[in-house]
């Protein structure tokens, strides 16, 4: 109660804005005593940050693109719910090429026939214009502080 009476004035700032926005990073082969990386995204709503996740990935092969997708899907189906159709797709900014052209390529060669489940439904995602997959250099990238420690000022 006491950090209720001391915190009233405090609120939440939600700014104008219905475009869906989902940045993407993970932290290639982290942890050095498994070889797991950490997938971390955050969603974003016009200038306002929606949700965010920062976890340990359970199996080499999970790809944090599709561990973000999940959310965009949930959030696109909360949006439609709320009567906030998309009419465009969410932008999944990745800077990882490799995943963009795995989930954006019809293709597959003896090198990506064993992709698992994960990254087809990506690529559904992205062939049903739910997402579009768009490349941001490592540096920019918003999703970097839930992956990885950084110097303060980037921070």
């Amino acid at each position: 109660m006491r950090y209720l009476k001391h915190t009233i004035d405090l609120k939440l700032n939600l700014y104008a804005g219905h475009e869906l926005v989902a940045y993407v990073h993970a932290d290639w082969d982290g942890d050095r005593s498994d070889r797991k990386s950490t997938s971390g995204y955050l969603c974003r709503l016009g200038r306002s940050l929606i949700s965010w996740s920062s976890k340990k990935q359970c199996s080499l092969a999970l790809i944090s693109a599709a561990y973000a997708s999940q959310e965009v899907v949930w959030r696109r189906q909360l949006h439609d719910d709320l009567g906030i159709s998309a009419a465009q797709p969410t932008v999944l900014y990745e800077d990882n090429q490799g995943c963009i052209k795995l989930a954006t390529n019809e293709s597959m060669n003896a090198g990506t026939k064993y992709i698992n489940v994960r990254h087809h439904h990506l690529r559904d995602l992205v062939n049903n214009n739910v997402i579009k997959m768009m490349y941001c250099q490592t540096e920019p990238t918003s999703a970097d502080a839930f992956t990885k420690p950084l110097p303060r000022p980037r921070f």
